[in-house]
């Protein structure tokens, strides 16, 4: 650490000391760096034609990591339950299995938490919340502004603090 700034010292104090500048040789260069195979051209573009599934089975095994963790299950545990092997297990926790719906469905199963939802565009959802409904007792008051109305004991109000 010293040395260090002791050499940025020099070089603002005294910027005309001479700096060692080393050549740069692109055709040395050439000669070390060695091209790629083929093999490795054709995972890099099966990386990229199946980025999208891919990313989604790394989700899913970083999921799966945690459930394991915080369930204290082991591999061999999660294996058991789902019905295959721990080797296939120890693939899916990598990340780049393509995984069907089948094994999908036994991941869920055996954690017990949805790890895919499927978008349901045709079931709509309205959420209804109202409070409970209280009936008017024989003694309640009532009011001489409405005294002409037929009040029966079948009549029903909202409970207070109602918004409607």
């Amino acid at each position: 650490m010293a040395l260090w700034i002791a050499m940025i010292w020099n070089k603002i104090i005294n910027p005309k000391r001479s700096i060692l500048i080393m050549a740069f040789d692109n055709e040395k260069l050439a000669q070390m760096a060695k091209p790629r195979s083929e093999a490795a051209i054709e995972r890099a573009k099966a990386r990229i034609e199946n980025r999208e599934w891919l990313r989604m089975s790394q989700d899913i095994a970083l999921s799966l990591h945690h459930y394991l963790r915080t369930m204290g299950m082991t591999q061999k545990e999660l294996a058991d339950n789902m019905g295959v092997s721990a080797v296939y297990v120890g693939k899916l926790l990598k990340g780049g299995e393509n995984l069907t719906l089948e094994t999908i469905c036994k991941i869920q199963k055996v954690i017990g938490v949805g790890l895919v939802s499927v978008a349901r565009p045709y079931v709509s959802r309205i959420l209804i919340t109202s409070t409970p409904i209280t009936k008017f007792s024989a003694s309640a008051v009532r009011s001489e502004k409405y005294s002409c109305c037929q009040m029966t004991q079948d009549s029903y109000i909202m409970a207070a603090g109602d918004a409607a």
